[in-house]
């Protein structure tokens, strides 16, 4: 039985509309932007926090699910609450039993992408709640059912989806559990024979929200385009619609002098350290006195590289595009981080060694399945070098100047081992100076690693050390992207935050081609691997964060990131002595 607490009227009860029912309901602008978010941004939910579900928010869900429209005001709906563990346990034995069976009808990538997916969240929610359809409520009303019976069940998925938009008002996910056999669940839950169960929803509060369906995100199915999906009069005949396309750019305002209004914010001169410097390099970079902050990007890079076929790396090749699924998935580190720190997180697809179909939320730029193994042959060639950079500096425009600032990550087996001898070649330094573990590898493997590197130097030895031999013959598609990508954010006044040793690498490229590319990045972190310390002193960078970090794919950028929308933000709103009309002794010199 579900208690409900009515100490007080919360407003969200269906009364207080039911009693102007005189007039016809209008929404203010504001009621109706949030009906259309509700819609906008409703997912599938399959990951939850334990936190349990307060029965008076619980009641305004089943509330607003038993106001849906029904067919002849039916209303053949009920509600199964299902809380106790040993039914969930119930439950997902018999769907990992199904979900099995089901995964045999596919193959391929396509199993590959099933198998990726978390189809069930029944153990993880507080709370589901079947609904069901009474086929037998009402039998003598036959309104709106005598040429079709079946309307009954239609019905009952309106309440679904009332409910689904209910909880996402209340901050709540919900998720359709779909796979499981009818039967078993009647019997289970000693359902009548004439009820039939149309939706198991769990419940509770989501881990995290993709910002795309899941489904859609990984490459599974696309959404339609709706003008082809919209007839008129006859079936086949488009019909025509138009739409705004909504907010336009950003105008950023003029510069001040930073360092005056810096130095006049309540706070002692200098308090904020390095910070400060920080804020100021982001201020000269934007060109503005104020500095944009309130939306934020990573782009990251994937592709493989053939040196991995040394053994090089603690994984196999094929890590990569699993990683990709993962990153389209939601489910890795720098999704973690960029959902904590509101970073919108851009997938390319430079280089892997796997077709991703039409996949919607990557980039598809592959300029080949993985570089070439540079101690047989260069790693890649000129003209797809000059395809990859090109590919990086696209992939920045096509963000259309929409984001204050931007990170950089990499993804790819067997690319510490290309960036390492990328920074040997054009640094002069031995391999055993900049070799590290990388992904993780042991102490045999990385005297390999050293091993592979020492003779790469030495068969490329008669070339010019200069940037462009290192890249083409050491080299991987994501990495010369990412010097692209680089020079463009530069170009475009976008200050470009650098992840770890390899997106390092890249901006070492990036510099020595044209040395005023510096004035642009900013260190985000300084990594575990030596190589990553040469680089930071050729190019003049002090790091935001010094952490022993190691794992790539924007990571370090993301943290740094969060560090610097702080700054920045303070810069922005702090008031200054004058401002807060305070007075202080002007005679004093600051220690800072």
């Amino acid at each position: 039985m579900l208690f409900i607490r009515k100490e007080k009227d919360d407003g969200m009860r269906p009364e207080k509309w039911e009693a102007h029912n005189s007039e016809e309901p209008k929404f203010t602008r504001e009621e109706k932007e949030g009906l259309y978010k509700a819609i906008h941004t409703r997912r599938d939910i399959r990951s939850y926090l334990s936190d349990p579900i307060d029965d008076e928010v619980l009641f305004r869900l089943l509330n607003a699910a038993h106001h849906a429209p029904s067919v002849g005001f039916t209303q053949p709906w009920n509600f199964l609450l299902i809380r106790e563990n040993s039914v969930k346990k119930a439950f997902y034995d018999h769907f990992v039993s199904v979900n099995e069976a089901a995964s045999r009808n596919y193959e391929g990538d396509r199993k590959l992408k099933y198998n990726s997916l978390k189809l069930q969240g029944i153990l993880d929610a507080p709370v589901s709640i079947l609904f069901t359809c009474d086929r037998n409520r009402d039998p003598e009303n036959l309104l709106g059912r005598s040429t079709n019976r079946n309307t009954d069940l239609y019905s009952a998925c309106l309440a679904v989806q009332n409910f689904w938009l209910a909880a996402q008002a209340e901050g709540l996910g919900a998720g359709w559990m779909s796979i499981f056999e009818p039967e078993f669940i009647k019997k289970l839950l000693e359902i009548p024979e004439t009820v039939e169960p149309i939706a198991l929803m769990t419940l509770g509060k989501p881990v995290w929200v993709p910002r795309s369906p899941i489904l859609e995100t990984v490459g599974w199915k696309a959404r339609q385009n709706l003008s082809d999906l919209v007839y008129e009069n006859r079936w086949g005949v488009s019909a025509h619609l138009s739409s705004d396309q909504g907010p336009k750019d950003r105008i950023l305002p003029d510069p001040d002098t930073l360092k005056r209004r810096m130095d006049s914010l309540t706070k002692p001169v200098g308090s904020l350290g390095v910070l400060e410097d920080y804020v100021l390099k982001i201020c000269n970079i934007q060109k503005t006195s104020r500095p944009v902050f309130d939306r934020k990007a990573i782009l990251l890079f994937a592709g493989d590289h053939g040196i991995a076929e040394e053994g090089v790396s603690a994984y196999n090749r094929h890590v990569t595009a699993q990683m990709t699924y993962m990153f389209l998935s939601g489910g890795a580190a720098i999704n973690s981080l960029c959902r904590g720190n509101g970073i919108d997180l851009r997938l390319n697809d430079l280089g892997v060694d796997h077709d991703f179909g039409d996949t919607v939320g990557l980039n598809h730029a592959k300029i080949r399945r993985g570089s070439r193994n540079f101690l047989k042959e260069p790693a890649m060639t000129e003209e797809e070098t000059e395809l990859a950079i090109e590919s990086g500096r696209q992939s920045v425009r096509k963000l259309e100047n929409r984001y204050g600032l931007l990170g950089i990550g990499e993804m790819g087996i067997g690319n510490t081992t290309s960036a390492a001898a990328i920074v040997c070649s054009i640094l002069g330094k031995s391999p055993e100076e900049c070799v590290g573990v990388g992904t993780g590898i042991g102490r045999s493997t990385l005297e390999k690693k050293i091993r592979v590197i020492t003779r790469g130097l030495e068969k490329y030895a008669d070339l010019p050390r200069n940037e462009w031999n290192s890249l083409v013959c050491f080299g991987g598609y994501e990495i010369a992207a990412m010097v692209g990508a680089i020079e463009e954010a530069v170009r475009c006044g976008i200050p470009l935050i650098l992840d770890g040793m390899i997106t390092g690498a890249a901006a070492l490229i990036a510099f020595r081609r044209n040395p005023e590319v510096v004035s642009g990045c900013i260190a985000g972190h300084i990594s575990s691997e030596p190589a990553h310390k040469w680089i930071l002193e050729e190019l003049g960078l002090r790091p935001v964060l010094d952490l022993n970090l190691a794992l790539g794919e924007g990571s370090g950028a993301a943290l740094a990131m969060g560090i610097l929308e702080s700054g920045c933000r303070m810069f922005a709103e702090m008031k200054t002595f004058e401002e807060a009309n305070i007075r202080f002794a002007k005679n004093e010199t600051s220690l800072f």
